[in-house]
């Protein structure tokens, strides 16, 4: 299992209602549409937003990135966030409990 952690902020005159509203957007229209993806969490941070992707493996990771920037539902989320914020980190998961 594979833990994905992109952290960004939005773009100047985005508004926190417009990105949620988004964000809600591209879970229903994108998020769905990736195999392996198993469950997404949005946090608010101190300085901006983390997007927390639980994939079942590397390669569903993978697979996804090469393709997400031809996407036109990926895109359109995408243009809300400030690329020079930008970054993404995947860890691979060695231990999940549950409680």
């Amino acid at each position: 299992m594979i833990i994905e952690i992109t952290k960004f902020k939005l773009k100047d005159g985005i508004t926190e209602d417009e990105f949620n509203k988004a964000s809600l957007e591209f879970n229903k229209t994108y998020c769905m549409r990736c195999p392996g993806l198993i469950r997404r969490h949005l946090v608010k941070t101190e300085v901006g937003y983390m997007d927390i992707f639980l994939w079942r493996s590397q390669e569903d990771v993978e697979n996804v990135q090469k393709t997400f920037m031809q996407d036109e539902d990926a895109v359109k989320f995408a243009k809300l966030l400030d690329s020079t914020s930008f970054e993404m980190k995947n860890y691979e998961a060695i231990g999940v409990y549950d409680f």
